[in-house]
């Protein structure tokens, strides 16, 4: 699918969560690109000056998200938000303390769920788009990332559930699914050269804000050329 041309009178506004690495940060530097005012949220205050150099179009906010007001983040005016924030714990059921389980729920889920709840009046005004950056994690669980998996499973039903309840607005909801991928949450050991780039996850996530009005992209599975196994 081409990406559609925007409307060069109006500057349109993203959020965009996990901005200072990875995926996120991607996203954030190709949005700026095409023009758009991107809101780039992380924790790390060095690479979000470095974004806030490398575009006037990019500002920056350092933000704990599981911490601080999420409200205060969203601008009045949002036409799309890109939840792309997360941890990966690489622990066994039986090895995983149950403040570790409410620890990545609460940033790979809730504090995307919160995001959404604030920013809806505003999507639904602009007919905006929301992305969730879930994870081959979300629609299959191996045996060392069991809490990863079942927040990205709860992950993919909160895209579902927000989709249908939001289909009259107007507002899209697009799951983004990555295989394994270059950014530094992923440390399986394997050679890096075949993982996926993090800008080729993030053009997927672009593609699905900037489709054309009559479409939604629900659910982009983004995979290597070859499978790999670590």
């Amino acid at each position: 699918m081409t990406i559609s041309d925007q409307d060069s009178t109006q500057t349109l506004t993203a959020l965009v969560t996990g901005a200072t690495s990875g995926i996120g940060r991607e996203v954030a530097l190709q949005l700026a690109e095409l023009g758009w005012r991107v809101i780039a949220v992380g924790r790390d205050r060095e690479a979000l000056t470095q974004l806030d150099e490398a575009s006037a179009l990019i500002t920056s906010r350092a933000a704990d998200l599981l911490a601080d007001d999420l409200a205060a983040l969203v601008p009045e005016s949002v036409d799309a938000l890109v939840h792309a924030a997360g941890i990966s714990p690489s622990t066994r059921v039986e090895d995983t303390a149950d403040e570790d389980w409410e620890r990545v729920f609460a940033l790979n889920v809730t504090a995307g769920a919160s995001l959404a709840r604030h920013a809806l009046p505003a999507l639904r005004r602009s007919r905006g788009t929301v992305v969730f950056v879930n994870s081959g994690a979300g629609t299959a669980a191996r045996p060392r990332n069991a809490p990863y998996a079942a927040s990205k499973h709860a992950l993919r039903a909160l895209a579902n559930g927000l989709r249908a309840e939001e289909e009259a607005s107007g507002v899209r909801v697009t799951t983004v699914y990555p295989g394994p991928t270059d950014t530094p949450m992923f440390g399986g050991d394997v050679d890096r050269s075949e993982l996926i780039r993090p800008s080729s996850v993030a053009r997927a996530v672009v593609m699905a804000i900037t489709a054309s009005e009559d479409v939604q992209l629900t659910d982009i599975h983004v995979r290597p050329r070859r499978e790999l196994s670590w």
